[in-house]
């Protein structure tokens, strides 16, 4: 998987957070992250794992169900999600005030196959389900797409999937999907009128192996 140095630098914070859960204590790491993030995580981590021998164990998960499972005292050290995510992961005692890396930023972009072979004028989006984090049929109203036959998924990976099986010419998929899959290409950036940049930040939670991660 090739995972660019501008999208590892991106992620460098949350690997910055990874050393401090895991000062004076070898165990894994869990990080739950959204599943965009997911490959400049995962490059960060091997980056991590290469320096300091602790394995961080990636947990992709939808941002619908990263408080659910934190209210469940599912084990989370580090999260790795949306700043709205996180403002209602505190006001419910999850995790604790103060600690967010900086922001890093994906966004959405029309991507296709490097070598095309779905029928012309078919664009794979996702459907409006737990499983994503955007409306494709809906952006694509707001971008003013010429008409296409639209093919709804459940989510980004499905998206991807259809692009390199010949499901689809092109789809809707996140900036960090695309780069880590030299299998894809991107055509254009998702206008910012259509749907803004999203934004992560990450945190230890306060279910974090160690009784103070923070020490």
């Amino acid at each position: 998987m090739h995972v660019s140095r501008r999208w590892l630098l991106a992620a460098a914070p949350v690997m910055a957070l990874a050393a401090t859960a895991a000062a004076a204590d070898t165990t894994d790491l869990a990080v739950s992250c959204d599943l965009a993030a997911v490959p400049a995580v995962a490059g960060a981590a091997r980056a991590f794992r290469a320096r300091s021998g602790i394995r961080v164990r990636i947990f992709p998960t939808p941002g619908g169900l990263l408080i659910p499972q934190l209210l469940r005292d599912i084990q989370n050290d580090i999260v790795v999600t949306r700043p709205a995510l996180l403002d209602r992961a505190e006001q419910a005692g999850l995790v604790a005030p103060g600690g967010r890396t900086a922001l890093w930023r994906n966004r959405l972009v029309v991507a296709e196959p490097a070598r095309p072979t779905g029928a012309a004028n078919t664009f794979a989006v996702p459907d409006p389900t737990p499983a994503a984090d955007f409306d494709g049929a809906e952006v694509l109203r707001r971008m003013g797409s010429p008409p296409v036959q639209i093919v709804g998924v459940i989510d980004t990976e499905a998206v991807a999937w259809m692009l390199r099986h010949g499901g689809a010419r092109q789809g809707l998929l996140h900036q960090t999907e695309v780069t880590a899959d030299a299998r894809l290409r991107t055509v254009a950036p998702v206008p910012d009128s259509a749907w803004p940049p999203i934004l992560y930040t990450a945190t230890i939670t306060r279910l974090a192996s160690r009784p103070d991660p923070g020490a």
